[in-house]
């Protein structure tokens, strides 16, 4: 119970030490911190919780932003609960009689505990953190690792050689104030368990098509039983006796603690907090002021001028958003923005969620050199152990090389003044491309609502006469920006520049000399073998860190690794996330955190975050958090929840695009690209698609064919010269290429899942789809429209894309598809001699007949690629920033005002077409001007509407009664498509355009 007057809580106390339990009163500002043990339980106070929803006002001084409170202890959640689980044993086992637990948990609810079960519970969740983690500290675990113990009840576990593999539990939580054991109410479903250390997947045990049946636990489970003792019909591997288990998780960090600096950071109000946490909860309804020009440091003249809007940007705005599609130079433009930052001083880190693009923007940033030679630039990759061993290493070598060179300050000077003097015309240049990007995008906007506007006379007159007239004259004004125009003002040999970071990069590392660098400096040259553990704890304390950025200011680590620099707040300057598409929202944060401006590099058109989270568990905690689909931990990554949620930030895309041969890209620029892409790579081959038909593959495995892993170990064999990537959609055919592989001693081709190419390109691609006579149509559903791998593995190949299948099959499961019923959300419109809905068959086609085929595009919901995504946040940022602008707009005489929600009723007087919407509908907005002396008076209406009012039948039939109410009033509605409210500039600079001349 809470007492807000007296700021005290009542509650119920337990002594560990004597396991007493009392009432007691705490006062609130006495409290030091707080945790939850892990697996106990005590019923809601729903009239508290009730109270707070109604009332939040009453404890904002406790709780601070109570949504973004929710949203974060929702993605604290998912985090924990999207980690690998493994068995443990506990002690505390033998003391329950297992049937006798289940039977009593299925009667009454819970289990009532002895007073010997309930001590030995109680020592066992009650002990400190850090104690249980050195008295269970496991051999071969993360040091760093925070280990949680879970009680479960066992209802479905696979028996193999190395244990019990628990597929399915459910939590059982421990109510200490009534001593008993209280079954949760969701079902934990794990695809993933480790056993010896040793990763078991779901995978390995059931077949993609039955992946499904795992969504809906309790209905499904004897179906599952059933698919899983198929697999063996000869041995007793499945097994649902009710056993009390324990099941152990590790994190890798505490994200509460992470996530409290973001509390602190609202806690004097979300003007003060940092603009990408601002970003990140929508709270962005102005775009922020740009900053100074700064300087451009590009390492070489292979740009464009996508790539250097991307550098302008990271540069100008607290926040910024890149588009890279396959091949356009993601990691050449991440380079150049460091480069930038580095020559105007600004500290960066760079993040991405694994290894491989971090490794590949530090060997770039290795790799300088000049004249003199090369260039020691202040970059450290950190991480692991490991990636933590090999940087203190580095970093003495960086210092021995820099002793060795003098420094020169004039000549420091003067190269970075020559560099300076271009800035500002290439400033100005650069705007005019974006002013013409602007225009570019509103004429779009504005040709989307002529569509849905030709029966409003007044503003479609407007928009087609007026407003389109006065943007081509702007456009006109403006001329064409070119490259040749860019290249004048950039050297065509960075000679001075890379003298520049020649010397600063010495300069930088030479202050390891200072006296408060000295004990950072001993450390780098211990050889201790505790070195990599005192270095670590050295970087976690801020000042440390700070003193630390000064001397190495460019920092690499993974997003999960970013917890180890210092507090949570921002140190650096700029923090840039890499494949932000595939970053989970929840550990993203942690790097988000240590920057003051943010540079999201990505494609939401390729893979998604891996998550191992079960979705029913995912649904239950929305619910319990009343979470927005924004932020829905399984569907989005960093990048789409950020776009979701920043109604004002641009998103720049990379468009020229230099890897693949001409055909092979045309597929995916026509399929998930709105033909966006500009094909400049210089790729010639004779023939780069092929398609190999290969019959009666099918073996043993289901999802895996022989025949076609036999015909990849001749082909790799007889190009021993090309660099091959073999890509397959299943575990079960990737074992089988690989063994077939090395058995053969065949090392110039390499075998993966799509996920080991992300990022990744090699000459030839084969891509072999083992689709067999076992394949089922569940498993062909889940294949045919996973745009992500199918995007991925295509645009992997330079100079060949060959796709191996059986042409028989394929027809036979696409044909069953098409007869299975109606098409999933987003999917295509069918084409004569084109089955909708089905990209695989669309790809084996084109294939076939060497790019010839019609490709059907997929609905794109991408900002950068012409339409934004919609957000819960839309309709606040559109409404508050359209008030503003009319304000600005009529001086601030206020003759003009919008309200949301406007039942209809209260509009119009008279109910003249009889319809039953008018008495329940309302106006997403409606504009109302104020009559001297008479009031105000509504003068249009504007509705933004989403995909329903394309799909759903009810939606488009009550959209017509408003249409027809409206026309019976003579009223003009415009209609928006929310996807395009997200672009607030245009829409809104049309929209006040248009009441500055109603108004004059």
């Amino acid at each position: 119970d809470m007492d807000l007057q007296r700021m005290s809580l009542t509650v119920c106390g337990l002594h560990l030490g004597n396991r007493e339990r009392a009432r007691l009163t705490i006062y609130i500002s006495s409290i030091l911190s707080t945790f939850v043990i892990e697996g106990t339980y005590e019923r809601k106070n729903e009239a508290l919780i009730a109270d707070i929803r109604t009332n939040p006002e009453k404890y904002e001084h406790l709780f601070g932003n109570v949504a973004n409170l929710k949203i974060l202890n929702y993605l604290s959640e998912c985090n924990r609960m999207d980690t690998t689980p493994y068995y443990t044993e506990y002690a505390l086992l033998k003391l329950f009689d297992n049937e006798i637990l289940w039977r009593e948990c299925q009667a009454c609810g819970a289990y009532r505990l002895s007073q010997e079960q309930f001590a030995a519970l109680v020592e066992e969740f009650g002990r400190g953190r850090k104690e249980r983690r050195q008295r269970e500290g496991e051999p071969g675990r993360a040091s760093k690792s925070i280990p949680q113990r879970e009680l479960g009840l066992n209802l479905l576990s696979i028996r193999v050689p190395k244990g019990l593999y628990v597929l399915a539990y459910r939590s059982l939580l421990f109510d200490v104030k009534n001593s008993c054991l209280c079954p949760a109410e969701e079902i934990t479903v794990c695809t993933e368990y480790e056993l010896l250390e040793k990763k078991q997947s779901i995978r390995s045990f059931l077949d993609p098509e039955d992946y499904g049946l795992l969504d809906n636990f309790a209905e499904n489970a004897e179906q599952i039983k059933n698919r899983l003792a198929a697999r063996w019909p000869h041995e007793s591997r499945v097994d649902d006796m009710p056993y009390l288990i324990a099941v152990g998780r590790d994190r890798k960090v505490d994200l509460q603690k992470e996530y409290d600096a973001i509390r602190e950071a609202y806690a004097g109000g979300k003007e003060k907090a940092p603009y990408p946490l601002r970003a990140f909860f929508g709270d962005m309804t102005q775009r922020p002021r740009r900053r100074k020009e700064y300087p451009f440091a590009l390492l070489n003249q292979k740009y464009n001028l996508d790539q250097l809007l991307a550098v302008h940007n990271a540069m100008k705005y607290p926040l910024a958003y890149v588009q890279g599609p396959p091949g356009t130079g993601k990691t050449s433009t991440i380079l150049n923005t460091i480069t930038t930052a580095f020559f105007n001083e600004r500290t960066v880190l760079l993040a991405s969620y694994n290894n491989h693009p971090i490794d590949s923007v530090f060997d770039g940033l290795c790799d300088l050199h000049c004249h003199r030679g090369r260039i020691p630039f202040p970059v450290v990759r950190l991480g692991n152990r490991e990636k933590v061993e090999e940087a203190l290493l580095y970093m003495r070598r960086l210092y021995e090389e820099a002793a060795r060179i003098p420094i020169r300050e004039e000549t420091l000077n003067s190269n970075k003044k020559k560099e300076e003097e271009k800035c500002q015309e290439l400033s100005r240049l650069l705007a005019r491309y974006e002013e013409l990007q602007e225009l570019a995008d509103t004429e779009d906007a504005m040709d989307k609502l002529e569509e849905t506007q030709g029966h409003h006379l007044n503003f479609l007159v407007d928009l087609q006469g007026r407003q389109h007239e006065n943007l081509r004259k702007r456009r006109k004004e403006l001329g064409e920006v070119s490259m040749e125009e860019v290249r004048r003002l950039l050297p065509e040999d960075p000679y001075y520049l890379l003298n520049y970071f020649y010397f600063a990069s010495a300069r930088c590392v030479k202050r390891l000399d200072r006296p408060e660098n000295q004990e950072l400096k001993r450390m780098i040259f211990s050889e201790a073998e505790n070195r990599v553990q005192r270095f670590e704890r050295y970087l976690s304390n801020s000042e440390n860190l700070r003193r630390f950025l000064k001397v190495f200011p460019i920092v690499l680590t993974t997003c999960i690794s970013a917890h180890k620099l210092g507090e949570p707040e921002a140190f650096f300057d700029m923090t840039i996330l890499d494949e932000a598409s595939q970053c989970s929202v929840a550990v993203s944060l942690l790097p988000v955190l240590r920057g003051r401006s943010l540079m999201l590099v990505g494609d939401p058109q390729q893979l998604n975050p891996v998550i191992t989270l079960n979705p029913q568990t995912n649904e239950l905690l929305k619910k319990r958090y009343s979470i927005a689909e924004e932020y829905d931990y399984i569907k989005n990554s960093i990048y789409k929840t950020y776009l979701a949620c920043d109604s004002v930030s641009d998103e720049t895309l990379l468009s020229h695009h230099y890897r693949c041969h001409r055909q092979i890209i045309g597929f995916n620029n026509r399929k998930y690209y709105n033909d966006k892409l500009k094909i400049e790579s210089q790729v010639t081959a004779s023939r780069p698609l092929l398609y190999v038909d290969i019959r009666d593959g099918e073996g043993s495995l289901k999802n895996a064919s022989q025949a076609e892993a036999a015909w990849i170990a001749t082909y790799a064999k007889e190009h021993p010269g090309k660099q091959i990537g073999v890509i397959t959609p299943f575990v079960n055919q990737k074992e089988c290429i690989n063994e077939i592989l090395k058995e053969q001693r065949i090392t110039n081709a390499f075998c993966g899942t799509v996920h080991s190419f992300q990022g990744d390109e090699k000459d030839v691609i084969l891509f072999s789809l083992a689709l067999t006579g076992h394949t089922g149509t569940g498993t062909y559903g889940w294949l045919k429209n996973n745009k992500e791998l199918i995007n991925v593995a295509t645009s992997r190949a330079r100079e060949k894309l060959v796709v191996l299948g059986d042409s028989q099959n394929i027809e036979r499961l696409h044909g069953m598809e098409a007869k299975s019923g109606p098409k999933e959300s987003g999917s295509t419109k069918a084409t004569p001699g084109n089955q909708a809905g089905d990209d695989l068959y669309e790809l084996v086609q084109y294939v076939r007949t060497n790019g010839q085929t019609v490709v059907t595009p997929r609905d794109i919901r991408s900002r950068a690629l012409g339409v934004r995504p919609y957000g819960t946040r839309t309709e606040e940022a559109f409404l508050e920033n359209l008030s503003t602008a009319l304000a600005n707009v009529l001086n601030g005489q206020g003759r003009c005002s919008i309200k949301k929600e406007v039942p209809i009723k209260q509009v119009f007087r008279d109910n003249v077409p009889y319809m039953d919407l008018f008495y329940s509908g309302q106006f997403d907005f409606v504009v109302y001007q104020r009559e001297y002396g008479q009031g105000e008076r509504p003068i249009l209406a504007i509705e933004l509407d989403g995909r329903e009012h394309l799909e759903d039948e009810a939606v488009r039939a009550r959209d017509q009664k408003k249409e027809k109410i409206c026309a019976a009033h003579r009223f003009e509605l415009i209609r928006i498509d929310n996807s395009y409210a997200r672009r607030y500039y245009h829409i809104r600079e049309i929209l006040v355009d248009y009441f500055k001349k109603v108004n004059r």
